[in-house]
């Protein structure tokens, strides 16, 4: 693990007073239900320093739709074999599972799997240097840097070497407001940026993930307000998605047509003859790209996509605003 010592790396869980350390760090069997937020709200970014206010009161909500946030045991997950040394698992409602252990002096993750609209699911194992994600004991204006290496590991490219760079920080203390007039103090609010390197399908691609999470220690170890973006960009494809979650029920409503498009699923993968996507209606364009990013296909979608003179080979499908890979 190559440390610089600045900023830090991957997610958060960590609690007491107003400080992160191995003592107050969430254990195994920790669970939260959160309330699903609008994914366009502000999240507030700028919002830095101590004694500041962060006002959510007003954010909208989606009705009746709740995500755990919840620390597991590694060793029992089925993806443990590619995070060796890993003691927990912290997953952020079933978006992003992120792999770590501690010591008295320091947290670190041996990667994370998230599931990618256009990769499918993602595994980032830092097999080679490891992901500091914070020395302890961590509080108000502490950071750090890290860079970080491995492989990621997708259905489509098969395993891939990676690298990595990430900064974490607590970049803020002061009053949390969230719907329904309910007010914390002396919360910490953690921040973490970290983007992953890869080459896919002889592209450069780069996944980012942006991450801010907030804390009420007299409340709990896991946070009680999280906003996570997760970004893919590449000349093949781009794909962003955003996770808002609540400890408290917001009070007005949208609908998720409103907060998201609802993600496409290509059947069967790998395809032979026709490869058909639910999700999609009649009349909607395509196009079909190669690992080059080269167009070698075009037209309207009817019910099926005829792929039967495509060679064998990995390919990309942007339809309806989405980006999904197959494989033939």
């Amino acid at each position: 693990m190559k440390i610089i010592t600045f900023f830090l790396v991957t997610l958060s869980f960590y609690g007491f007073s107003q400080s992160f350390n191995q003592g107050n760090e969430a254990s195994i069997g920790n669970l939260v239900s959160l309330h699903l937020c609008d994914s366009n709200a502000n999240i507030l970014a700028g919002t830095m320093g101590n004694n500041v206010t962060w006002d959510f009161s007003q954010i909208a909500g989606i009705f009746g739709v709740t995500k755990d946030v919840q620390i597991s045991d590694a060793t029992l997950d089925p993806n443990f074999a590619s995070f060796a040394g890993a003691a927990k698992v912290y997953d952020i409602g079933g978006t992003l599972l992120t792999f770590f252990s501690s010591s008295a002096n320091a947290r670190t993750s041996q990667g994370f799997v998230f599931n990618e609209p256009a990769l499918g699911v993602v595994t980032a194992s830092w097999s080679v240097n490891d992901q500091l994600i914070m020395n302890y004991p961590f509080a108000l204006g502490n950071s750090t840097s890290d860079n970080f290496s491995g492989n990621v590991t997708t259905t489509a490219t098969g395993t891939i070497p990676a690298t990595g760079t990430s900064m974490t920080s607590a970049d803020g203390l002061g009053t949390l407001m969230l719907p329904g007039n309910n007010t914390y103090n002396n919360v910490l609010r953690f921040h973490l940026k970290d983007s992953a390197n890869a080459s896919v399908f002889g592209t450069a691609v780069t996944f980012v993930r942006d991450v801010y999470e907030y804390y009420d220690f007299t409340v709990g170890n896991l946070p009680i307000f999280v906003t996570m973006t997760v970004t893919v960009n590449s000349a093949l494809f781009a794909n962003s998605s955003t996770l808002v979650l609540s400890k408290d029920q917001p009070t007005t409503f949208v609908g998720l047509d409103e907060n998201q498009d609802a993600p496409l699923v290509l059947f069967p993968n790998p395809a032979n003859h026709s490869l058909a996507i639910k999700g999609v209606n009649n009349g909607v364009d395509y196009s079909i790209c190669n690992r080059l990013g080269q167009i070698i296909q075009q037209g309207t979608y009817e019910n099926s996509l005829d792929v039967t003179n495509l060679p064998c080979g990995v390919y990309v499908v942007k339809i309806d605003g989405q980006v999904l890979t197959f494989s033939k």
